[in-house]
């Protein structure tokens, strides 16, 4: 999708939100550990599973990584390099930071909106 004429971040955000709750809340959960690691990660491709070996003691299961991707994937924020049976690659070359950042600043716009 062309983001130039597509829906905005913060559309996408809470379509998602209304859309696929249980997505939702794992991205506004883990976003901080899943954008550290796509920033540590030196592989310009990487499985999921290459992304799960960098923690030490990671904060979810290896499937939840996988869901994230794919919804970061989803609203422009990395790409899906080759789709295959056993696993996806991730463009780590098309990370968009700035579009990350502004994810992030949704999600904590949302979550002080919810307890404040």
């Amino acid at each position: 999708m062309n983001r130039s004429t597509g829906p905005s971040l913060p559309e996408q955000f809470e379509a998602l939100r209304d859309e696929d709750p249980r997505r939702y809340g794992l991205l506004e959960r883990h976003l901080e550990d899943l954008r550290q690691t796509l920033e540590q990660s030196t592989r310009n491709y990487a499985s999921a599973k290459q992304l799960y070996a960098m923690w030490d003691d990671p904060p979810f299961p290896p499937q939840i990584l996988g869901q994230l991707l794919s919804t970061i994937a989803d609203l422009g924020i990395l790409r899906v390099h080759a789709h295959r049976s056993n696993r996806n690659r991730y463009d780590l070359t098309a990370y968009d930071q700035a579009r990350m950042d502004q994810l992030a600043v949704i999600v904590s716009d949302e979550t002080e909106s919810a307890t404040g």
